[in-house]
């Protein structure tokens, strides 16, 4: 059995957290699940519930943490996850690492770092002994909302881009900025992680997904078109390149949870 919920944030948190999302998980197997983390320009804290424990183990990573904060991911991991899991997570906006916790974007990306370092023990321990969710979730968001007291000003041209559609005029959007092409990808890649073009092309990964999941759209080679791409085989690259895996190999797949950024595969 998997249980997955979405919960919303307070609304002084509106600009920082997208939203926070529980996970349970109880399998009666003796085998590891998947999970497939793919690009993502969302990093999230994740805190396990299990007494401490550590139910994650991936290669890719120097280490995983029962309490982590996770920077934005510019290529995909496989992590493996035990049968019997649980954790409370926040999923933040691309721009909240560096106004939440004062660290550049481009320091974190691809990281999974200790929780620890940024939130105090107790609060932690709290969080991973509480017995239900609606104490989890209050305690989080204690700790999120506290951070607003030191909260660390994000370029607004930044905060402002990362909301944009693929489709948008690269060079006209500079001139309104009033700033060189050079100096704003500093400013972008410092602050969020990605430069912005390749922030572009995973926003439009993102879309392709979503869309495949939803399965909103008449064929792979009209949905490939329609994004932009030049065609389906820089269609499947492109995906496979963020994803570890085709359109079809995706559509394949027995899936047990979808979240943004990551698929946990039975």
């Amino acid at each position: 059995m998997a249980s997955y919920q979405i919960h919303q944030p307070h609304p002084a948190l509106k600009h920082y957290v997208r939203y926070y999302w529980t996970l349970d998980v109880q399998l009666n197997e003796e085998s590891m699940l998947n999970l497939q983390v793919m690009a993502d320009r969302y990093p999230r804290i994740v805190i396990q519930c299990l007494e401490g424990k550590n139910a994650l183990y991936s290669p890719d990573y120097e280490a995983v943490y029962a309490a982590s904060l996770k920077g934005i991911a510019t290529k995909p991991v496989l992590v493996r996850m035990e049968s019997t899991y649980s954790h409370i997570a926040a999923s933040l906006f691309p721009h909240s690492i560096q106004a939440l916790f004062g660290i550049d974007g481009h320091e974190t990306a691809d990281a999974v770092l200790d929780l620890h370092h940024f939130c105090d023990p107790y609060t932690i321990e709290q969080i991973m002994e509480a017995r239900h969710t609606h104490v989890r979730l209050a305690l989080l968001e204690a700790y999120l909302l506290r951070r607003l007291n030191v909260i660390r000003t994000v370029d607004w041209r930044v905060v402002n881009f990362s909301k944009l559609s693929t489709n948008t005029h690269y060079g006209h959007l500079l001139k309104s900025y009033s700033i060189s092409e050079r100096q704003f990808e500093r400013k972008f890649l410092q602050s969020i992680g990605f430069t912005p073009s390749y922030y572009k092309r995973v926003l439009r990964f993102e879309k392709a997904l979503f869309r495949i999941q939803q399965k909103c759209y008449k064929s792979l080679a009209d949905l490939a078109y329609e994004l932009g791409y030049a065609d389906q085989s820089h269609f499947n690259r492109e995906f496979k390149q963020f994803s570890a895996m085709t359109p079809l190999t995706l559509l394949a797949q027995n899936e047990l949870v979808k979240e943004s950024g990551s698929l946990l595969i039975g």
